[in-house]
């Protein structure tokens, strides 16, 4: 493991940021921290850095302790949110700073910054100046000045905050692509979903300065593993009286539910339903176009259910009745979450006519 964090405790005046955090991270790994605003992302991120001091426990880098080691010396390139670039400088300048503090000849800083700037895309840009950028183009020449001394780990803290959501999304698969190239291990703090689903090769989901879970987005999407990871993963619909609905009227758990969009199935008949028996009636409630697909919204009894319904599907319009099947939903409590299947969507795999 390349990065261990062990038993690492935070609090600012009554705040504990951190209680007791402990992960590892694999060498060559993107890792994304994710959490709501206040779960303790940012401050571990900062700690790993040498920005903040943990209160206890300890920051192990390359099987090195390095608690005690200054930011400057622990051979970690950081990427702000901000872009914090100097002004004055020019982008080869910029890219050049760090290894200009290190005293490297210019033969070699102008060999590694033409490198950096071949690999961001920018070429041809060397004399311009911040002002004259785009936002996503003054975010890749962050990277390219993180990443000009040769660091063996990176750390991002929410890089495209500031970017607007077209160039955003273009410069995640950049950021992927670039990191799975150069085969550095990086950490992001992120509070957006889907940059940590589509970046990440692993997800820790942080929460009140705990780590939930830790996994791949898949299994994070797939398995939640706590109450909260449950409910903050994923398009949620919490719901109550889940046992009221067909196939699950069985189940011991108690608490409440969530059913994802992409659980639920919807028809006009009955016979699009691929387990007739387990779907049952409802009527639409709302409608709205989201682009590429319709949010419906369908009351089933007195539970409000949310579902997405592609552009070329039979129209359904507000008050039309439709059979719904729920394949499966999460159920939790205050101390546990698991998923539930449809029990009426359970067929005997061999049956016997007599």
């Amino acid at each position: 493991m390349y990065v261990k964090l062990r038993n690492i405790n935070k609090t600012y005046g009554d705040f504990k940021a951190s209680n007791n955090v402990s992960f590892n991270i694999e060498e060559g790994k993107l890792i994304g921290l994710l959490g709501p605003s206040g779960s303790g992302k940012t401050t571990i991120l900062r700690m790993i850095a040498g920005l903040e001091t943990p209160d206890s426990g300890d920051i192990i880098i390359g099987g090195t302790r390095v608690n005690d080691i200054s930011a400057g010396k622990r051979g970690i390139g950081f990427v702000f949110q901000n872009y914090a670039l100097f002004r004055h400088m020019t982008i080869y300048d910029n890219i050049a700073f760090g290894l200009e503090v290190k005293k490297t000849s210019k033969l070699e800083i102008k060999k590694r910054v033409n490198e950096l700037i071949d690999l961001i895309g920018l070429k041809g840009l060397e004399k311009r100046y911040p002002h004259q950028l785009s936002g996503g183009q003054r975010q890749r020449v962050a990277f390219a000045r993180a990443l000009a001394p040769s660091p063996k780990l990176l750390l991002l803290d929410e890089p495209f905050a500031a970017i607007d959501a077209k160039v955003r999304k273009e410069l995640r698969s950049w950021l992927r692509e670039m990191i799975s190239k150069l085969g550095i291990t990086s950490i992001f703090v992120t509070h957006d979903q889907d940059e940590a689903v589509e970046v990440a090769d692993e997800i820790i989901v942080t929460n009140r300065g705990v780590i939930e879970q830790m996994g791949t987005p898949i299994q994070i999407y797939k398995n939640p593993k706590t109450p909260f990871v449950t409910q903050f993963i994923g398009e949620s619909n919490v719901i109550e009286g889940h046992r009221k609905l067909k196939g699950f009227s069985d189940d011991n758990l108690g608490g409440k539910a969530i059913v994802r969009p992409e659980f639920i199935q919807i028809g006009i008949s009955k016979e699009e339903m691929p387990v007739p028996s387990a779907a049952e009636k409802g009527r639409v409630y709302s409608i709205s176009f989201r682009g590429n697909n319709l949010k419906v919204q369908v009351k089933v009894g007195d539970i409000l259910l949310t579902v997405y319904r592609g552009l070329e599907e039979e129209h359904l319009s507000i008050n039309d009745e439709v059979y719904v099947l729920i394949h499966r939903l999460y159920i939790f409590n205050d101390k546990e979450s698991r998923m539930a299947e449809n029990s009426l969507k359970k067929v005997d795999p061999m049956p016997i006519y007599i």
